[in-house]
């Protein structure tokens, strides 16, 4: 699905910090191979079976695709999502904080980082999507055909369709959450090709009341 950071980006940090101190299991959703997964003593969740077999023995693995999981109710202190919203569509992600939601403890807490419209890459995407939030649009970040918004080099490491997200929109999507950040800034371990205005990744930490 692309590529990973070899350092924990802010969120992670977050969410690991928490996590050595949650008495309840936290799970890390598209783990890859285990950045924050290890040191937050995570269940990894990964699409690709070889990543979590890179795993070190401990942590418990789920295959399986979000939001396509199943964790039972009220079981979960933490979810971490580094990277991986920005791959599903409007419902998807209505579906995934849904089911979040659902997952967590009264008083758990999700952590997300997304990739958004001001990296480098997709700086030509910028004035189409500032127009589609203009226009009201749900999903302005929304982009069917990634080959269409950019040529950049490393246009394989992109998946084929990309959602890229915007503080508003996370904000929406976790409404009636207790959102204690949400924000703009450039992510640790990011491609300085990918450097743009400092809003590169947007980040959120809310609570489920």
């Amino acid at each position: 699905m692309g590529w990973t950071a070899a350092v924990p980006g802010q969120m992670s940090e977050r969410f690991i910090a928490y996590a050595r101190s949650c008495a309840r299991p936290v799970v890390d959703l598209g783990c890859a191979y285990g950045v924050a997964a290890i040191p937050a003593g995570a269940i990894a969740v990964d699409l690709e079976i070889s990543h979590l077999t890179a795993l070190p023995p401990g942590l418990d693995r789920v295959v399986g695709r979000f939001p396509e999981l199943a964790f039972r109710a009220g079981s979960l202190g933490a979810v971490h999502a580094s990277n991986v919203l920005h791959f599903l569509t409007g419902d998807e992600l209505e579906e995934g904080v849904r089911r979040m939601g659902e997952w967590l403890a009264p008083g758990g807490k999700v952590f997300v980082q997304a990739s958004t419209p001001f990296q480098r890459p997709f700086a030509g995407f910028v004035p189409e999507f500032a127009r589609r939030v203009a226009a009201g649009e749900d999903w302005p970040g929304w982009v069917a055909e990634t080959r269409e918004i950019t040529d950049y080099r490393r246009l394989h490491q992109y998946p084929a369709s990309i959602h890229l997200l915007d503080e508003t929109v996370l904000r929406r999507l976790f409404a009636g959450w207790e959102v204690e950040y949400c924000g703009y800034y450039r992510r640790h371990g990011l491609p300085a090709s990918l450097y743009f205005d400092g809003r590169e990744s947007v980040g959120l930490v809310a609570g489920r009341r």
